[in-house]
């Protein structure tokens, strides 16, 4: 049936037709195949669109690329060329609906969708990883490098696979983005309240397009450069136990500490594009990106025993059996432990890749792609201990919601209350390496048609990723070890706590003495050299993966409704080799492990056009996510000292794990009532099979008992929840008002795992979070205001097997940044991160049996930014 419409809806279509095309075209989303559909003739003449500029053309760019999309996806575009309000990809993430991050280390770290964390992660929509990981680790792409950022909730059949929770593709910006010749260059400097550091960073970028007899040809290079310092402060408790004298049922935790967690970290950034276009049909490019960090860490741990004994003296929480106060008294001493961990980190990450696009007819387009990754890690790891006696603690278990302790009358920065204790000899090295080739073909078959396109391809790809670890690493305290005050720049004083958790500072080994003198700290505790491997770490895993697939675009009228959709599927075969060791009967055996599965991956999607402005969507696909290299690993790592209860730690792998299987259902609503408003609605459900999870457990091993960590699939589990966002900038305000604009969205959800019969939470899900970012822009002012919350979640289920979950205290975050333009060419920025001083408290089961609590710097940066 066709419909006919007026002139004045006609043009109003077409303007809304050619804001969204030119919108996608300035954001880097829309390829010509993709604008055939749109204005075919005008589409092989059209010349590219410069990178959007201005907070609200950023924020039109990302909402019309939610818009036209055929998936369930966010998007938060540059303000211009590399200009983001944050320092990486991981931190503009945290603004994302659906999207909960974890910051710590001096950066944002952890990163879940919807409760999860199987993340496929994409650089211009290749595959890209970490080492021997499957994703990469985000905060290694700083945002100076970036045009934009996706955030895909569902997966079409084109997208490579490999992740239930979603796809994050990182985009950067080609030479052919820009009319001509570009450039910029940014300098910042960076000051941490905690580490008391300023730091500096700068990145620059220049690209360029020449017509020559040959065709158009393009390059582009961006370099980047970012130093931290950073200060992570601790105060902890030991969980619960029955430990208090005359009284078996009252608990109150055996030991009591601090841990100073500081770094410095180095990270350089590259990336670089060629492109070639010899004619209007063909285009051939190469581009790159690399990167590289390091990371010297000191962990500055503190473990004060309460030493519980007859002599002890303690007070209740009222109505409760749990200590709240202990003074505990011994005149052979107290156990004390000054441990400072000392892991220097080195990585480096490397993407190539050549690819070309060739369109044989106005209909029918030809692409082809080879790409190379390229990543390696290692840390060496030293822990020197010392142990000190005083004589009396007095402690309160619960202080502002964390641990309070003190030794009145003993120095415990006064070296001759210090001997040598233990050293941990740590090192560790993984790597990762890939070839991945894919040729896809486009068919455009009208929009006059019922089925308006045809795509299909086929990617190759082969995997390999290692790992190992030392062996022997515990050697004990010496019989006669020397005064520590005796060997020259062993000691140093542990940073000053900036907040009042009562002794504040204490003796440590220097992490750089540590690092300088390794083998003479070796020979003084009888090791020669560096250890070899401990065999049952090493696993070296080869994954090759064969995909086709084939998708069509189809598009109909109905009841006076406009729908589009598309359909296809994905066929993925994977065969996996496992190589590692086996402990058989105390001895170190090879073992070989061939796994192979064939998924068959459908999706399907239908958006219906209710009105020019409001958009109803249904997608529902299956997905598939493969587990970690490590998980698979035949070995086992087990612990050599005992914990206060007799008990070893260790961990090991499973290589019989399953892929985990998802099958998604999204259904979204969405009001887009200005180029830079909307009101958006998305109901979603999941259902998994064959989940992985790592769990503790107690296992006997050649006679002894070991706290073992080991990854195994459970049955089933689903997770529902809804998103709302609304995205407003207010120009119907007089004057100076109407600068103003707001975006906020909220995510629910509620999920479970079936595990022992019983229905687990998600571990790391939080069911509500929300996120307010106030905006202004007038003139040559603009600024950000942002508040993330998220409720409380569960971090550890069975913590250390005690039958007691780790729980985390809702998260609350807020930063602001204000920016002038000077000119047309300069501009600054001043920011604020960590506005509130965050905390972060967990707690074993209940509040008033605290684990941690922990804060964090807060970072003030000042930004000069020049545009050629």
């Amino acid at each position: 049936m066709e419909r006919t419409i007026g002139p004045i809806a006609a043009s109003t279509r077409t303007f809304i037709l050619k804001a969204s095309v030119g919108s996608l075209l300035a954001a880097g989303l829309l390829s010509s195949a993709s604008v055939w559909a749109q204005e075919a003739a005008q589409a092989a003449d059209a010349a590219p669109v410069v990178t959007v500029t201005g907070v609200r053309k950023a924020a039109q760019s990302a909402q019309t690329i939610k818009r036209n999309a055929d998936e369930v996806i966010d998007s938060i575009v540059a303000d211009e060329a590399g200009k983001f309000p944050d320092k990486n990809v991981a931190e503009v993430l945290g603004r994302v609906s659906g999207v909960q991050i974890r910051r710590e280390s001096g950066e944002a770290s952890s990163i879940i969708v919807r409760g999860l964390p199987g993340l496929v992660t994409l650089l211009n929509g290749r595959e890209i990883y970490t080492s021997n990981g499957r994703s990469l680790f985000l905060a290694d792409i700083p945002t100076t490098m970036l045009q934009r950022v996706d955030v895909y909730k569902t997966q079409s059949a084109d997208m490579v696979e490999g992740g239930t929770a979603g796809v994050i593709d990182v985009r950067t910006s080609r030479p052919f983005d820009f009319k001509g010749f570009t450039a910029n260059l940014a300098g910042r400097v960076e000051n941490r309240d905690k580490a008391k550091t300023n730091d500096p960073q700068a990145s620059g970028m220049v690209s360029n397009r020449w017509k020559t007899d040959f065709g158009d040809v393009g390059a582009l290079l961006g370099l980047s450069y970012q130093k931290g310092n950073y200060h992570d402060e601790v105060t902890w408790s030991a969980p619960p136990a029955h430990l208090v004298p005359g009284d078996p049922a009252a608990t109150g935790p055996i030991d009591l500490g601090h841990v100073n967690a500081l770094g410095k970290r180095v990270r350089l950034s590259a990336n670089w594009a060629l492109q070639w276009r010899p004619s209007r049909t063909l285009e051939l490019y190469a581009e790159g990106w690399s990167t590289r960090i390091d990371h010297d860490m000191e962990r500055q741990f503190y473990l004060g025993g309460v030493g519980w004994n007859a002599n002890s003296t303690y007070t209740l929480f009222p109505g409760t059996k749990q200590v709240a106060t202990v003074t505990s008294s011994n005149p052979g001493g107290l156990f004390a432990l000054s441990s400072n961990q000392a892991p220097q980190d080195d990585s480096e990450s490397h993407q190539g890749a050549i690819g070309a696009r060739w369109d044989v007819t106005p209909d029918l387009r030809l692409t082809t792609e080879f790409s190379r990754v390229n990543s390696r890690w290692k840390q060496e790891f030293p822990i020197v201990e010392m142990t000190a006696s005083p004589t009396k603690m007095v402690g309160s278990t619960y202080v502002n919601g964390g641990a309070y302790f003190d030794y009145p009358g003993y120095d415990m920065t006064n070296p001759a209350n210090y001997r040598l204790g233990a050293f941990i000899d740590n090192w560790q090295a993984s790597g990762g390496q890939s070839n991945d080739w894919r040729a896809d073909a486009v068919y455009n078959n009208g929009e006059e048609h019922f089925f308006r396109e045809f795509s299909g391809g086929v990617r190759l790809a082969q995997r390999k990723a290692s790992y190992m670890h030392e062996s022997m690493n515990f050697l004990p305290p010496m019989a006669n070890p020397p005064a520590v005050a005796s060997l020259p720049g062993l000691l140093c004083p542990s940073m000053q706590l900036a907040n009042d958790y009562g002794m504040n500072q204490w003796l440590v080994a220097c992490a750089g003495y540590q690092h300088a003198n390794i083998d003479q700290i070796r020979k003084m505790y009888g090791r020669d050299g560096k250890t070899a491997p401990d065999p049952y770490s090493l696993y070296r895993n080869g994954e090759d993966t064969t995909a086709f697939y084939g998708k069509t675009r189809f598009g109909f009228d109905a009841f006076g409704v406009q729908f589009d959709g598309t359909a296809g599927v994905r066929v993925v075969r994977t065969e996996l080799d496992v190589n590692g060791f086996s402990n058989i009967n105390g001895k170190p055996v090879a073992v070989n492990r061939d796994v192979s599965s064939t998924d068959v991956l459908p999706n399907l999607t239908l958006k219906a056009t209710l009105r020019p402005d409001l958009i109803a969507r249904l997608n529902a696909g299956k997905a598939v996510q493969r587990p970690n290299f490590g998980d698979f690993n035949p070995g086992v790592s087990l612990g050599a000292t005992p914990d206060g209860a007799g008990i070893y730690g260790g961990g090991g792998g499973n290589p019989d794990l399953k892929p985990i299987v998802g099958k998604n259902v999204d259904a979204a609503l969405e009001w887009y009532f200005a180029p830079t408003g909307s009101v958006t609605a998305t109901v979603f459900k999941h259902k998994f099979e064959d989940y992985v999870i790592r769990r503790l457990s107690l296992e006997q091993i050649d006679g002894k008992t070991y706290r073992m960590d080991r990854p195994r699939n459970v049955n089933d589990g689903q997770l529902e929840g809804i998103e709302l966002g609304y995205r407003q900038f207010y120009d119907f305000l007089p004057g100076w008002l109407g600068g103003f604009g707001l975006e906020a969205n909220y995510t629910y959800m509620k999920g479970h795992l079936m595990e022992d019969g019983k229905k687990n939470p998600f571990q790391g899900m939080s069911k509500n979070a929300y996120n307010i970012v106030g905006l202004y822009e007038r003139g040559p002012v603009s600024a950000r205001l942002a508040y993330n919350w998220r409720s409380s979640f569960v971090d550890t289920y069975n913590y250390r097997a005690l039958g007691l979950d780790l729980i985390v205290d809702p998260i609350k975050t807020a930063d602001a940044s204000i920016s002038y333009k000077i000119n047309d060419n300069m501009g600054v920025t001043l920011d604020v991160e960590n506005l509130l001083d965050r905390t972060y408290n967990d707690y074993h089961g209940i509040p008033t049996n605290p684990r941690d609590v922990r804060r964090y710097d807060r970072t003030v940066g000042l930004s000069l930014r020049w545009k050629l």
